[in-house]
Formats: C-alpha cells, sequence, structure tokens
C-alpha cells in the first residue's frame, strides 16, 4: 500500500528550477558553463555583506528572532513606512505562498496574467481555488482591463507582477495605480516586486507608497536579485498590520535565519551598490537585447535582469545551448527562452554557442 496522497495533485506541475552547473557539467562533458536561467545575480554578495556572514557564524546554534527586529527596522527607515507595515519571510516566494493559502480555498479565484510567475498557479490550485489566467496583450505586458474585467464576485486575490517574470516587460505606475484603485476593497492585489531595483523606465513606479496607507494591497519584494541573496531566501512585504497578523497565522517559524536577516540588514546600508548594479545590468541588458535583434531574434522590451526571446525551434536551440554549456530557461509559450545577463566572459560564451547552434 502507498500513502494516499491527494488525488488532485495531479493537476498542478511542480516547479522547475533552471538547470544546475554540475549536472550540466556531467552531462555534456563541459567544463566552462555559463548559467543564464535562474535570473540570479552574476556578482556575489556586497564585500561588507559577505564579512558580516563571515562573522556571525557562531550564532547559528540560536534560533532566530520570528519578529525580524533589525531587518523590520532597517526596511521601514528604507522604504519610510511604519514598521508595523513590514512583514518578512523566507524570500517572496514563500510570503506569495503564504497569501495564496490565507486568501484561497474551494469557493474563491485568484486572477493573474499569464505567462507570469508560476507560482500563481501553483499556489491557487493547491489551495482549491479557481484560477483566472488572464493573457498578456501584444507586447507581452500585463492586460489590465481584462485583468479587471476577469475579477469575479468570488476573486479574493489578485496577482501583478511588476516588472514580470518571464517575460520582462512593465506596467506603468499610472496605469496601475489606476487598476488597484478600481479593484473592489475586499479583493487583495498582490504586487510581485521581485525585479523592481533593475527597472529604469521612466514611467515605472513601486507600489509600496499604495501599500503603505490601504488595506487591499499588499507588494512584495526580494533580495534574491540585485542583492545577490538567492542562496539565503530573505525577503518581505508591506502591507496593513491586520494583514499581516492574518498573514503569520500559518508562517512557519524560523524562515528567516539568522544569517540572513544579517546579510539582509547590511546589504541595505548599500544603496550606492544597488545603484551601480542597476546601471550595468542596464548596460548589460541594451547589449544582449541588440545582440538577440542583430541575429533577428524577436525579444521584448526588459525592465529586469533578463530578457524574453523568441525563437523558431526553442527546443533546439535550448539543447544546442546546454550541449556547448550555456544554461538558458525554456519557458511558455513554448518557442521563448528566458536569458539572464551574466558577467561580459559569460555573455560572450553565449554569443558564441549561440552562433555555433544557429549556423
Amino acid at each position: 500500500m502507498t500513502p494516499r496522497f491527494r488525488p488532485d495533485l495531479d493537476h498542478i506541475q511542480p516547479y522547475r528550477p533552471g538547470r544546475s552547473i554540475a549536472d550540466v557539467a556531467a552531462e555534456f562533458g563541459v567544463e566552462q558553463i555559463s548559467k543564464l536561467a535562474s535570473n540570479e545575480n552574476p556578482e556575489p554578495p556586497f564585500p561588507e555583506v559577505q564579512q558580516a556572514i563571515a562573522a556571525h557564524v557562531e550564532g547559528l546554534n540560536r534560533y532566530p528572532d520570528n519578529a525580524k527586529p533589525e531587518l523590520t527596522a532597517a526596511l521601514a527607515e528604507h522604504l519610510g513606512v511604519p514598521a508595523d507595515r513590514i512583514w518578512c519571510g523566507g524570500a517572496s516566494n514563500e510570503l506569495t505562498l503564504i497569501t495564496a493559502l490565507t486568501m484561497g480555498g474551494a469557493d474563491t479565484s485568484a486572477v493573474y496574467a499569464w505567462p507570469s510567475f508560476g507560482l500563481y498557479r501553483i499556489g491557487s490550485l493547491a489551495i482549491f481555488a479557481s484560477p483566472i489566467e488572464v493573457p498578456l496583450d501584444a507586447e507581452h505586458r500585463h492586460d489590465l482591463e481584462a485583468m479587471r474585467a476577469a475579477i469575479r464576485p468570488d476573486t479574493t486575490v489578485v496577482y501583478v507582477c511588476n516588472p514580470n517574470n518571464p517575460t520582462s516587460t512593465y506596467v506603468g505606475g499610472d496605469a496601475l495605480e489606476g487598476f488597484i484603485d478600481s479593484v473592489a476593497d475586499d479583493v487583495l492585489v498582490v504586487v510581485d516586486e521581485a525585479y523592481h531595483e533593475y527597472a529604469t523606465a521612466s514611467d515605472y513606479r513601486s507600489m509600496v507608497p499604495m501599500a503603505a496607507v490601504r488595506d487591499n494591497v499588499i507588494v512584495t519584494r526580494t533580495f534574491s536579485k540585485i542583492y545577490s541573496l538567492a542562496g539565503l531566501r530573505v525577503g518581505y512585504a508591506v502591507t496593513a498590520p491586520g494583514n499581516i497578523a492574518e498573514l503569520r497565522r500559518i508562517q512557519l517559524p524560523f524562515s528567516v535565519s539568522n544569517l540572513a536577516e544579517t546579510a539582509a540588514v547590511v546589504a541595505l546600508r548599500h544603496q550606492d551598490r544597488v545603484a551601480e548594479r542597476r546601471e550595468a545590468n542596464r548596460t548589460a541588458i541594451d547589449s544582449l537585447t541588440a545582440g538577440l535583434r542583430d541575429r533577428g531574434i524577436e525579444v521584448a522590451d526588459s525592465q529586469t535582469n533578463f530578457v524574453y526571446a523568441r525563437f523558431g525551434d526553442a527546443e533546439s536551440v535550448n539543447d544546442g545551448l546546454l550541449q556547448r554549456g550555456v544554461i538558458v530557461r525554456p519557458v511558455f509559450p513554448a518557442d521563448w527562452l528566458r536569458i539572464n545577463t551574466g558577467t561580459q566572459p559569460e555573455m560572450d560564451r553565449f554569443f558564441t554557442a549561440l552562433d555555433a547552434t544557429l549556423d
């Protein structure tokens, strides 16, 4: 006899991370690997962050403080919002899943754009909510009018990934604020700003100010991207204190480690380095986009650290790149690949491998 797992799990496709460097190296026997699949920062954490982590390893025998007082205070100062509107967790993934668990149920629905971050679908199906997927517009952006029209009386949560993963696109601040204003007060609008720090468009705007005063808005962010702390799993959200009290009911204790809190607090102090990385990433994105378009490949405009590129036979291109030691990410639809920025040597290897694959 086997354990009786939920039969509906067959309908949930598990999240697929990008292939690991070790896996590709072992399969293809390639020594130099460029991993451009997981939207990671190619640079290590700031030097000051590395030093702080090394200095705090002795305290790992103690459980962390669930309240995250140091990180909460640092974020409140950085964002200019009250500390009681800060909710910390194990990166924005955990915060998103907990939000789905607390907002959903068999008689509810969730609205989100598609393609977008896969956890919106997984979280909705996991708690028996009906997922309502609204296609992106012709420019691969959120179709806010269509999303507004898709909201039903049983809709409890709407997800807006801005900038969007995997398409790298964004919607402007005025349009997004107008959309949020049009949503009923009893529907929670989750604005996923995992790539906020990379956005440079003049009309892009964070929704943190709305989350600081509105009860039905939550903005989630992560330290995994521009801060290079993907391996430590730390993120945060801004929302109403009453929302946080409900969300914390089912949050696992100690989900943010002592080292993660220490690293995040120190990282926040170095916004000059964040600005430098944002500028360097913009240069890399422009170069990556131009190089692909020069080869006749369709690329969406990017406000992230990756591009969304269309190939005639994306599966063959992906296989050819893997054989040459370059890892990118197949995404939906099947003829698109997601390619994140890397170091200059990694970018050079990518284009060399791409030209050999396309030849």
